[in-house]
This record gives C-alpha cells, sequence and structure tokens, in this order.
C-alpha cells in the first residue's frame, strides 16, 4: 500500500478518535484501488456515517466490507450499533452472535449486545451481559456507562448515579457520559448538577432533540421559582398531598384550630402555585432557550 494511502487511512481515524466524523469522510473519499478496498476504509466509513445518524448507509458499507473480509469483530460490532439505531433489533442480535461465536468474551461485542437487550426490554439479560463485560474488563468507562442505564432500566436510582459518576470521572468531556450523570444527578435529587451535565451535553451535540428537551426540563427544574416544589420532585406527589391532609387534621383534632386554618390556606396557595409556575416557566425558558 502506498504511504499517502496509509496515511488518509491513519488521518481518517485520528479524526474519527476526535470526533470529526465528517472530516473522516472526506479523508476517505480520496482514496481508490486497494486503499478503498482496506478492512480500514470500511470500518471507519461506516464508523463515521453512523457517528452522523446516517444509518442506512453505514449498514450498506458494514455488510460491504464483511463480504470482502470476512466477519471482521470491529464491523460486526459498528454494524449491530447501526442496526440497533433503525429499530432492527434481530438483525443487530445476529451480527453480535456472529462475532461472540468467534470471541465469546470480547467486551466491546457483550456491551454492544446488552443495548439491544435494552431496546428488547430485556434488562435483566442486559445486567447479566453487562457483567460478563465486566469480568473482562473491570475497569472500562463502557462498562460504567453500560451499568447505568442498567440501573435506569431497572428503576435503580442510586446505582445509576453511582456508575455513572465512574463513568464521567474516566472522561469529564464524554457527552454520553455526561447525559447519564445529568439524568442521574436529577432522579436522585440533585437538579443543580443535573442541569449542568445535560446542558454541557446538549452543548456538545446539539443536533440531538431528546437531550436539548432534557436539558430545558433541568433548567426548568433547577430554576429558582421551583425550589418550592422540590418535594413533589423527591418524593411521590401523592405522599406528599396525604402528608398534608394527615398535618391539618391532626392539628385539628389536637384543637389547634388556627394552626389547622393556617396550614388548609398554605396547603392550598402551595397547590396552586404548583399549577400555574411550572407552565409559565416552561413557556418562559423554551422562548429564551
Amino acid at each position: 500500500m502506498s504511504e499517502p494511502t496509509e496515511a488518509r487511512l491513519q488521518m481518517a481515524g485520528h479524526w474519527l478518535q476526535i470526533g470529526h466524523p465528517e472530516r473522516a469522510l472526506a479523508e476517505l473519499q480520496s482514496l481508490w484501488g486497494d486503499g478503498a478496498l482496506d478492512y480500514r476504509a470500511y470500518l471507519f466509513r461506516g464508523a463515521a456515517l453512523h457517528a452522523l445518524d446516517r444509518n442506512t448507509e453505514a449498514i450498506d458499507v458494514l455488510r460491504d466490507g464483511l463480504s470482502h473480509h470476512g466477519p471482521f469483530l470491529p464491523l460486526l460490532q459498528i454494524l449491530a450499533a447501526a442496526l440497533r439505531a433503525e429499530g432492527r433489533l434481530p438483525e443487530a442480535e445476529a451480527a453480535l452472535l456472529q462475532g461472540l461465536s468467534l470471541n465469546p468474551n470480547d467486551p466491546d461485542l457483550l456491551l454492544g449486545y446488552a443495548m439491544v437487550c435494552l431496546s428488547a426490554g430485556q434488562a435483566e439479560k442486559a445486567s447479566a451481559l453487562v457483567e460478563r463485560a465486566a469480568s473482562q474488563a473491570p475497569e472500562s468507562a463502557q462498562v460504567s456507562a453500560a451499568r447505568a442505564q442498567v440501573a435506569f432500566a431497572l428503576g435503580k436510582d442510586r446505582d445509576m448515579h453511582r456508575h455513572s459518576e465512574k463513568a464521567l470521572s474516566a472522561d469529564p468531556e464524554d457527552p454520553a457520559a455526561r447525559a447519564l450523570h445529568g439524568t442521574s444527578a436529577m432522579l436522585t435529587g440533585d437538579p443543580n448538577a443535573g442541569y449542568r451535565s445535560l446542558a454541557s451535553a446538549a452543548a456538545a451535540d446539539p443536533g440531538d432533540a431528546d437531550l436539548r428537551e432534557a436539558a430545558r426540563e433541568a433548567r426548568l427544574a433547577n430554576h429558582p421559582l421551583m425550589r418550592p416544589l422540590r418535594p413533589f420532585q423527591r418524593f411521590n406527589p401523592l405522599v406528599v398531598w396525604i402528608g398534608a391532609v394527615a398535618v391539618i387534621y391532626g392539628l385539628r383534632l389536637a384543637g389547634l384550630w388556627p394552626l389547622a386554618a393556617v396550614a388548609a390556606v398554605g396547603w392550598f396557595a402551595f397547590c396552586v402555585y404548583s399549577w400555574v409556575a411550572p407552565p409559565l416557566l416552561r413557556r418562559w425558558i423554551n422562548r429564551n432557550w
């Protein structure tokens, strides 16, 4: 292979590694002959297209690469990710199982399979796959991130927060780790940290509408005017309502009628505030976002 071709392939890999998939594609477009058929050309082109959410094109490129080079594990891994992004879960599972038949302990393939299981609503199976991956790569940030996603699916908010903090500590600039950390912080009652992480993740990936919406909601929850409503954020609203009614009637039963009246008026005012403040704030934030 000529030196210019090798240099272009290395540069394409570099652009991918530092998060510029569009530049990787531009570098690969100048390849021809044997260089265009190199396994790295297929791998980098497929990975770049997947990073740009051009998953249909990525699937075609990666399958073409597999037809030329056989079951190469990184090609299968990215193919499965692109298929999962397209909602083609049985095909994604088949690609991962093909890779795992060649290397049953590959942590990247195990984590990819876990994500497919999560997408299919099989959180327990996903958890088992993540732990298998952890046995092979116990210090992997990807394992910590996958554990956080499994914990979220299982409703284990504190476990999610713990694992997301570990993933974030490994790469504080990773938008995915930031998004996980922000979500877990919101769920565990820390809207300040939640907003900072989600806003950072949304700024790093402005094309992700769901992430931008999550950052907007976090900004709403973190607004000073929402602080009186924190009990509704941390506890079930029904529990808060029952507690307030219990206090009011407890004061009445104790003969403290004036205090019971004050508590009832305060509770009514609090309820009205909870109905009025959030939609008005949301409208203001959406207008200025």
